[in-house]
């Protein structure tokens, strides 16, 4: 009998099963998004399975495809992807909340990238009365515009007017010398897969700084495994 394979690596995971209320036409394995599964990870995988989940690498990709298991990656599915970024941009306001010596009024934000996560944070930023709000992008300024006060580059930060600095760009594009401009009593949070910025130096100078991985999983579970079966009903169904 087709059953779902859920593999509870986090707490999103466990309200997932209690949202999944039918039972799938073949044995279905589910990831969480945020890992990226490796051969290892799909050791309990038969011929004729599929697997839900984040990015394979290689030798994963590979096993699949010669099991014929079909894979369907939930960060590629638009849906998904704008609930997700709206659930990380609510949990990161929680995380500002709890660091800040600052209110949203009296703070001056800046917000690097402007993607899906980005703009979720512009907007959350703006609705909150946000003090100043810059936002940082290589795309055209104009739709960024909308939303912040102001629309800069992505290249010779200057961080001495910011009370907050929130990425989302998943590369390191914050050199050494641009870490030392820190305010202070500055925060920043950083909402992507990778850090812009040396985690290590920042924290070395004093300044507060940290990377906030699957924050939707921390901040609000149930929504976030609600998100994850919604995706599996549109692609098992």
């Amino acid at each position: 009998m087709a059953e779902f394979v859920i593999y509870q690596t986090d707490e999103r995971m466990f309200f997932l099963r209690n949202e999944l209320g039918f039972a799938p036409s073949k044995r279905t394995h589910i990831f969480a998004p945020n890992i990226v599964l490796g051969v290892k990870n799909l050791d309990g995988v038969l011929e004729g399975d599929v697997v839900i989940g984040g990015r394979l690498d290689q030798e994963a990709s590979a096993l699949l495809n010669s099991m014929d298991v079909a894979h369907h990656n939930l960060l590629d599915d638009e849906i998904f992807q704008a609930v997700n970024a709206r659930l990380t941009a609510e949990g990161a306001i929680g995380v500002i909340l709890s660091r800040s010596l600052i209110s949203f009024e009296d703070m001056n934000a800046l917000v690097i990238g402007f993607g899906r996560t980005g703009s979720a944070m512009v907007r959350i930023l703006r609705a909150l009365d946000v003090g100043k709000l810059t936002v940082a992008t290589t795309a055209s300024i104009r739709p960024a515009l909308a939303f912040a006060d102001a629309v800069v580059g992505t290249n010779g930060f200057d961080f001495s007017q910011y009370d907050l600095v929130i990425n989302t760009v998943p590369e390191r594009i914050i050199a050494d010398n641009e870490v030392l401009t820190f305010k202070d009593h500055a925060i920043y949070v950083d909402l992507a897969s990778k850090p812009a910025l040396n985690l290590d130096f920042a924290k070395y100078l004093g300044i507060d700084a940290e990377i906030y991985p699957a924050l939707p999983a921390k901040t609000a579970p149930k929504s976030a495994g609600k998100a994850i079966a919604d995706y599996v009903r549109r692609t098992v169904l």
